[in-house]
């Protein structure tokens, strides 16, 4: 019997498709070794020693933090930062500048906002992430960084670096921030979604597929 003919075109389409990419979320939750959720430590020790994680590696200058995180505990002050999703999230330690993520993969979104220290205020007010290739910077992206709630930690707002897409040879990231005053140049982010590295489906011979070579030379009986 002869496949129907909308079959014949399924397979034909899946045959001409183009690549696929698969989706890459780094939200920190599967960390192997976080800190508990009121503390915050290094990336390399909240991993279990190791700066890989989610097909980055990660700058040794971050910091993972927990949701219940607050600098002044004593008073007690306000919460350090929110996260997008879960219960952490990571931060520029001590407002280090020129963070670097290692990977080939396309960073296309994440989460950012100001921190908050001891409800005065503080936090970088704008953040860049700049594409790198083998030659240098590809391309950068800027996202400013409002500060909406009076002494307390933002809510994150979504970054979208979907225009790294276009690029090519990308190596990793720079993630630069503009620092408000003394001790004001952190911020706090979460949920990195990355594409893959692109994989292609290869192009069967559609009648292969059902052993069907010649079909439309033969005579089937029915």
């Amino acid at each position: 019997m002869r496949p129907s003919f909308p079959v014949l075109t399924m397979f034909a389409a899946l045959a001409a498709a183009g690549p696929v990419a698969a989706g890459v979320l780094a939200d920190f939750e599967g960390l192997a070794t976080p800190p508990p959720v009121d503390g915050a430590t290094g990336f390399e020790f909240a991993n279990g020693g190791s700066l890989d994680y989610a097909g980055v590696r990660w700058d040794d200058r971050i910091q993972v933090v927990g949701d219940a995180y607050r600098v002044d505990t004593a008073t007690p002050g306000p919460l350090f930062g929110l996260p997008h999703s879960g219960s952490f999230f990571i931060n520029n330690h001590n407002g280090a500048d020129g963070i670097l993520l290692e990977t080939t993969q396309v960073l296309t979104g994440a989460w950012f906002a100001r921190n908050e220290y001891y409800g005065f205020g503080g936090g970088a007010d704008q953040v860049s992430i700049t594409a790198l290739g083998a030659g240098g910077d590809l391309l950068t992206l800027s996202l400013d960084l409002p500060e909406l709630l009076a002494g307390l930690p933002e809510q994150p707002g979504f970054f979208d670096t979907s225009a790294f897409l276009a690029l090519s040879g990308i190596t990793g990231y720079r993630i630069d921030r503009r620092e408000t005053g003394p001790f004001s140049a952190d911020w706090v982010a979460d949920d990195f979604t990355f594409e893959a590295a692109v994989t292609a489906i290869p192009a069967p011979s559609v009648l292969a597929l059902f052993g069907l070579g010649g079909l439309g030379l033969c005579r089937c009986r029915r």
